[in-house]
């Protein structure tokens, strides 16, 4: 049987938050306040970039003036250098080409904009075989709502949400499957920001080597 299964970005397929970090204490020093310790900066991941950074502000000081200012020089300085510290959990290739060649169609759901997020994808060459994309930009919503996520499927291929299988690391990504009725597998090592058990899940796994398996048993 052939799914459609979707991938969240940031602490699933790849570790971001040294990147997300450097870009957020840019920021803080150009408003004249110390920077953050990449530890820190993991509970200001998963609701969209805006919401990151009202986060970080709140958590440095509060937020000086107009929010959308700092968030659009937020952006503007990750889009300088999205990848150099962004690295690829282990074994992420070789699952998406595995599952690949199974037959399964592969996408891309994250909160993260467009144009980081393609910067991501094509440096790691994960087009293919990813094959489609929806952002933080893409629709006026974000996760959870299940929107986003059958914004990416439709990209896919036509038809109800049963061939389709979510894989995040989040409350967020487990919320947004709950939300479309669709399985969640749950990637342990990524920006949880509680404990593993409390979230709804299939399965959980600790290495991208054990995915096509867990694959295996869903179809």
């Amino acid at each position: 049987m052939s799914l459609r299964i979707i991938f969240d970005l940031d602490g699933t397929l790849v570790h971001s938050v040294p990147s997300l970090c450097a870009t957020g204490n840019r920021l803080l020093h150009e408003l004249g306040r110390a920077p953050v310790t990449p530890e820190a900066y993991v509970s200001f991941v998963g609701k969209g970039m805006r919401k990151q950074v009202e986060m970080l502000l709140e958590h440095t000081g509060g937020i000086p003036g107009e929010l959308d200012t700092h968030f659009d020089r937020f952006r503007a300085l990750y889009l300088e250098d999205p990848i150099s510290r962004t690295t690829l959990y282990p074994d992420v290739s070789v699952t998406l080409n595995t599952l690949s060649k199974a037959g399964h169609r592969l996408g891309v759901c994250t909160q993260k904009n467009t144009a980081p997020a393609q910067m991501v994808l094509d440096s790691f060459a994960l087009v293919p075989p990813i094959a489609a994309l929806t952002a933080g930009d893409t629709l006026d919503v974000l996760k959870p709502d299940p929107r986003m996520l059958e914004h990416t499927a439709a990209q896919l291929g036509t038809g109800p949400l049963s061939d389709v299988v979510f894989i995040g690391d989040s409350q967020t990504d487990a919320q947004t499957a709950d939300n479309a009725g669709v399985p969640f597998l749950l990637h342990a090592n990524g920006y949880a920001h509680g404990p593993l058990k409390d979230m709804r899940a299939a399965a959980i796994f600790q290495s991208w080597d054990e995915v096509p398996g867990l694959i295996a048993r869903l179809t």
